[in-house]
């Protein structure tokens, strides 16, 4: 009876932690509280040609200031390692909404954009709905998208243009 009662605890506590792995996989986070819902996740996979250096993402929520400052961003900028070719960024507490997301790869990770004579990107650079504008930056239409009411986590796909 000892030995019975004895699997069964560890038959609940493996079926615990398998569902709260399942909640990890699908990302969901650790499971909530009745009280507390879970967090909301943005989680941008940046695609680049090698490994070499970081890649650096920001998320705008508004044409003021995008792509190019920053300062703008609502307060997620972020600089990744790049793993076999990709990075991932992930912005917490994302309400629902429009947003946009801007990346570059600092291939030689001085922590800017590099530029050639004439302004325009000497590194890679990419925005979420693939935009892109071969006189300059995408601008904010072109890369907006919507943050689902639904959704705790939201997963875009951006790859980088040099």
């Amino acid at each position: 009876m000892r030995r019975a009662a004895s699997a069964l605890s560890i038959l609940v506590g493996l079926g615990a932690l398998a569902l709260a792995a399942a909640a990890q996989d699908s990302g969901g986070g650790a499971l909530a509280s009745p009280t507390e819902p879970p967090v909301r996740r943005l989680i941008a996979t940046v695609h680049t040609r090698d490994d070499r250096g970081r890649v650096f993402c920001a998320l705008w929520r508004g044409r003021e200031g995008y792509p190019t400052r920053r300062q703008h961003a609502v307060g997620q900028a972020m600089d990744r390692t790049i793993v076999n070719r990709r990075a991932i960024c992930t912005f917490e507490d994302v309400s629902p909404g429009e947003y946009a997301v801007a990346v570059f790869h600092d291939e030689n990770a001085n922590n800017d954009l590099d530029r050639n004579i004439f302004g325009i990107p000497s590194e890679g650079t990419g925005a979420s709905n693939d935009a892109h504008n071969p006189f300059g930056p995408p601008g904010y239409d072109d890369a907006r998208f919507q943050y689902p009411v639904d959704a705790w986590v939201h997963r875009i796909v951006i790859r980088i243009r040099y």
